[in-house]
């Protein structure tokens, strides 16, 4: 069943407790990281900041994307993180998606952004998929001792926009 894109809306304080439940799904903790109660009250509460969470039809959430360095002259615009309670179900494309149309069409940013770990074959996929592309690689203290990957994806204003017109 595909989600539908009406049911994503702003998140609220009352959302942290199912935001950080989707943190913290088992392997999530190395891919898409995790912050406490009183680091996502801040966001929610930091006018640079946006949360979105996807509401399946019951009303629970689905998941959720924040982003950072929101600002009305945004030069580019960071998707910090998305998160899913269930892989595979289309929530992630439709956050992803809804995130990408707020950061071109409501804040008209240049570009956006986002890292991702290069381990993340499944992440890399969707953000792809959805015309994100690889601008640079980076080498960042992991999980424990060793080191990783971390490819920075970006995407233009011009891209999305030449996108929209070829998949209205």
């Amino acid at each position: 069943m595909s989600p539908d894109t009406s049911m994503i809306v702003p998140a609220t304080p009352a959302d942290i407790d199912a935001i950080m439940a989707c943190e913290r799904r088992p392997g999530y903790e190395v891919t898409v990281g995790r912050w406490d109660r009183e680091q996502h009250l801040a966001g929610l509460a930091d006018p640079t900041h946006r949360y979105f969470v996807a509401r399946q039809p019951d009303g629970t959430i689905a998941g959720f994307v924040m982003l950072q360095d929101v600002a009305i002259e945004a030069d580019s615009i960071l998707v910090r993180r998305i998160a899913v309670g269930e892989q595979r179900r289309g929530y992630g494309r439709q956050l992803l998606g809804h995130a990408l149309h707020v950061i071109f069409d409501e804040f008209d940013a240049r570009s956006a952004r986002l890292g991702v770990r290069a381990y993340n074959a499944n992440g890399i996929a969707l953000y792809s998929s959805l015309g994100m592309r690889e601008e640079s690689r980076r080498e960042e203290q992991g999980h424990g001792s060793e080191a990783v990957t971390v490819i920075t994806m970006t995407m233009s204003a011009e891209s999305y926009r030449q996108s929209r017109r070829a998949n209205p």
